[in-house]
């Protein structure tokens, strides 16, 4: 959940970056709002490293979690945090890490 939501952030400073970008090569270098714009541009640089470092630490930490397993009664696949088989009904035990 974390590592989506970070994902999603950072496409979003992507984003963000290329339309500010844009925006100061269209303006003339002389305004004075091209410093503010530059301003903003290096820290949605310095935001976008922090994500990824973020990601990248999830990445290493994060433990594979199962999504599946097998009913102990019929043998067939559910969800590991199933509590009910649904192919056969039996009450599970939920799996806890």
């Amino acid at each position: 959940m974390v590592e989506k939501k970070a994902l999603a952030a950072s496409e979003r400073l992507d984003v963000a970056q290329e339309r500010l970008d844009a925006a100061i090569q269209a303006y003339d270098a002389n305004r004075p709002d091209i410093e503010a714009m530059k301003e903003v541009s290096e820290r949605l640089s310095e935001a976008r490293v922090c994500i990824d470092k973020i990601r990248q630490h999830i990445e290493a930490t994060a433990e594979v979690v199962p999504s599946m397993r097998d009913c102990p009664a019929c043998g067939r696949s559910i969800r590991a945090q199933a509590t009910l088989c649904g192919h056969c009904w039996t009450k599970v035990d939920l799996q806890r890490a």
